[in-house]
């Protein structure tokens, strides 16, 4: 079980889970490293309401602005957006590999 079906079945927000196993939260695509992220500076519902008031999109700009520069765990990591297998715009944790990278071999 995910951490935001966790979330959900408390009763603190409107989350799903997508067929690829990342978060939707009144579509915003978030993956499970982003989402954790996310979760350091607020909490499920201030999320959903954030996406209910700015859309998507606005959300995602937010966000990204919120977390920009030495990210909120002091290592750096930030938010930045990706796109899904399906090609839907994502959120992603800055040192996570495309879907598509994921799976290539590296010598």
């Amino acid at each position: 079980m995910k951490i935001w079906e966790v979330h959900a079945s408390l009763g603190h927000a409107p989350i799903r889970t997508t067929p690829d196993g990342d978060a939707d939260v009144g579509g915003l695509l978030l993956s499970e490293k982003a989402y954790l992220l996310v979760m350091r500076v607020m909490r499920p519902h201030e999320l959903a309401q954030l996406v209910e008031a700015e859309g998507p999109a606005g959300a995602a700009e937010r966000l990204i602005g919120m977390l920009a520069g030495d990210g909120v765990d002091g290592t750096g990591r930030t938010l930045a957006m990706g796109r899904t297998r399906l090609g839907e715009p994502i959120l992603r944790r800055s040192d996570e590999p495309a879907p598509a990278e994921a799976g290539r071999w590296r010598p």
